[in-house]
Formats: C-alpha cells, structure tokens, sequence
C-alpha cells in the first residue's frame, strides 16, 4: 500500500455460494484508508454503487448483467415482443410501450393461475422508437430473459402478447456471452432510448465481505499490464473457476479498476478405461 489506499477485492457471486455458484466477478479497485475504516455495510454499499456506475455507456448495463446471471439458467426463456402497424405506440410514447408489456405480463400472470402454474421471474430491456427532429428512429419492441417453472409453455409465453404483433420464445442460450451481450446491447445505439426493468423475487449477486489485503497497488499494476489472459494464475487464485476474461478501467480518478469474469470450471468426467 502506498500513498494511503490499499485495493479492495469484491467477489459477485452469481448463485447459492462460492462452491455452487455458476459464475462469479471480482472486482479490484483502488479505496482510500477512510474507505477501509468503513463498516462492512457502507463498504458493500460502494461496491454495489461501483458495479451499477457508468464508466463509461459500454459499463452501463453491468448490474443486470449479474442480475441475470444470478436469477437465471440454462432451460428458461428468451423472449421478444415486437409490434404491428396496427398497434405499435407513436414514436415517443414511451408510457405507452411500457403500459403493454405490464399488460402482457399481467396477462401471463392470469394464464398461470388458470393453469396453476408459478409465476415466472423476468428482466425486460425495452427500446423505444424515439424521434430524431422529424424523423422516427427505431421501433418499439421488448427483450425479455424469463423463468420457465415448471408447466409454463412458450406458447404461453406468446400467447400473452395478444394481437399486439409478433412474439418469439426460445430457449436461452446461456453460453459465456450471451447474458453479458444482452446486458450491453441497451447501449449498442445512445440515439436509441432503451431502459431495463425487473420483476419482484429476483435476487442480487451475493456479496461476501470485501477483502483489502488480497493485492497491493503495485501487483494490481503488474496484473492489469501482464496477466489479464493469464488463466492459470486465476485458477490457482479462485480454485474451482476457470477464466472468462479480464477488463481493465482506468476511472474519471485515474485509478485502475480490474473486473474480473469467471465461469465454474466443468466437472470433470472419471475415467474408467482402467478401472476394474
């Protein structure tokens, strides 16, 4: 530690705890002394403010990033509800757009109880059709990453958009991209006003107490500059993931803040050729 901060290590455990969980992020960044000092409540708190922050728009969909990696698995569903002439909302109604995926949902919500079926849990990123001067840009339509409990048929899914246009329920592709691509796509196009919002029951990545002894300042130097891609230094360091990959932010102070990806390394398969 030099010139009064130390480096804080923050887990983000994305499941039930670190020997289970599917994935997890590690956050590295620099806190001064008076940071250190804090309760443990006031240090989790500016964790949790960090991994919402914009850096920058590329960061700005990280939280829900996690948010679905924690809430969601291989088997639940990903969904879009796109419009029709007929009733797609003018460009600019925002209330609108949103009024009719509530209704949506409301309308899924009923089909369950019908058929006793658990409410599903989701995550909708809608974009909006907004107006450049004069000109239309985009079209009102919504992405949604949803639960499947058990009984819950895609045709349901579908069926609740009604008559208000097109809609397609697949499975998720839950491989090392696809959450993080959906959580950044609010942001592919800044012209574009897109927002994400939840339903009740989710549950936040699990924050276990933050660590300021785990990395000085000048091995977070030598890690950003050197082992970014080193994935055997990360297994020996988090024993049961293996490495997604690293990214290095250097923030509006000048500090470096190091977001570390990991996914839990497959069970390996014994091998039985020579046993008896």
């Amino acid at each position: 530690m030099t010139g009064g901060f130390r480096v804080r290590e923050q887990k983000f455990i994305c499941g039930m705890n670190y020997a289970t969980a599917p994935s997890m992020q590690v956050d590295f960044f620099e806190v001064t002394e008076q940071q250190h000092k804090a309760s443990t409540r006031k240090k989790k708190e500016l964790a949790t403010s960090i991994a919402k922050e914009s850096y920058n728009l590329r960061k700005s969909g990280r939280y829900l990033e996690l948010l679905a990696n924690r809430n969601f698995r291989p088997g639940d569903y990903s969904v879009t509800y796109t419009y029709n002439e007929e009733h797609h909302p003018a460009p600019g109604d925002l209330q609108r757009a949103d009024r009719d995926f509530s209704n949506a949902i409301k309308a899924l919500y009923r089909i369950c109880d019908k058929n006793g079926i658990e409410h599903p849990k989701w995550i909708v990123v809608s974009e909006y059709c907004t107006i450049d001067g004069d000109k239309p840009l985009g079209r009102h339509h919504h992405h949604v990453i949803m639960s499947h409990p058990a009984g819950l048929t895609r045709e349901m899914v579908e069926k609740a958009w009604g008559k208000r246009g097109r809609s397609r329920c697949e499975p998720l592709e839950f491989d090392h991209n696809s959450i993080e691509s959906l959580a950044k796509y609010i942001t592919k196009n800044v012209r574009c006003k897109r927002h994400w919002r939840q339903s009740r029951g989710l549950k936040p990545p699990k924050m276990p107490r933050p660590n300021d002894g785990k990395m000085s300042r000048t091995r977070l130097k030598d890690v950003c500059e050197n082992r970014l891609e080193d994935r055997d230094y990360w297994e020996r360091m988090y024993p049961g993931y293996t490495l997604h990959r690293c990214e290095c932010i250097i923030t509006g102070n000048a500090t470096r803040h190091l977001i570390v990806r990991l996914y839990r390394k497959p069970e390996q398969r014994r091998n039985r050729r020579n046993q008896p």
